[in-house]
């Protein structure tokens, strides 16, 4: 079985286990509405992207972005993101870029702690913007903007609260990214990617919660 359909079986497996924790979470008051969250944090990549090309390995990259989300009961939300990551290269300027939009569903493990563990599960669209030979001898390189495709990740965190309705938080996760097959157009030729994305992303941000009203 492929890394992809194995981890998109852990993922639906996951998002089941969650879907039931929630269920029994219904009754519960819950104390917030909604979540937005400031991300930043670092990607360390895996497998055939760390290798890419021969000398277009990608190093170790930074990535931003932003969240927000809705608490249907007090431990499980659901929302959408959005994030921007860079990758360069030993050798060249030119690098990988990967801008991805998408939702998430997370399960907090909430109790009378300030420490908050949770788990959380994305799935979303994925816009490579990747360092390409555009040339037979490899003497011309451009960065091509491939077709979208689909971005999967599942990752575990810990929020700690620094007020009533806010905190800090980090977390860490596992990345696949299934670009092997998209294609990018240049000078008349079609390229192609020949492989998925995989990457260990590493995150830290802060998140503010809304309640509702009294």
């Amino acid at each position: 079985m492929r890394k992809s359909q194995i981890f998109i079986a852990l993922a639906l497996v996951l998002a089941l286990s969650v879907a039931a924790m929630a269920q029994e979470d219904e009754e519960e008051e819950k104390w917030r509405d909604f979540e937005v969250t400031l991300i930043g944090g670092g990607s360390l990549p895996m497998g055939d992207f760390k290798d890419w090309s021969d000398t277009l390995g990608a190093n170790f990259g930074f990535t931003v972005g932003l969240a927000a989300g809705y608490y249907f009961t007090e431990r499980f939300s659901a929302g959408l993101y959005f994030t921007y990551s860079d990758h360069g290269t030993d050798n060249y300027d030119l690098g990988y870029k990967m801008y991805d939009i998408g939702g998430y569903l997370k399960y907090a493990f909430t109790g009378e702690s300030n420490w908050e563990p949770y788990v959380k599960l994305s799935g979303g669209a994925l816009a490579p913007k990747f360092a390409t030979w555009v040339t037979p001898d490899r003497n011309l390189l451009r960065e091509l903007s491939y077709d979208p495709a689909i971005s999967l990740g599942v990752m575990a965190g810990v929020l700690y609260y620094t007020s009533d309705f806010g905190g800090i938080y980090a977390e860490v996760g596992f990345h696949n990214d299934l670009t092997k097959d998209v294609e990018a157009e240049y000078a008349g030729e079609t390229y192609k990617l020949e492989s998925n994305v995989n990457y260990i992303q590493m995150r830290v941000g802060v998140s503010v919660f809304f309640g509702p009203e009294d």
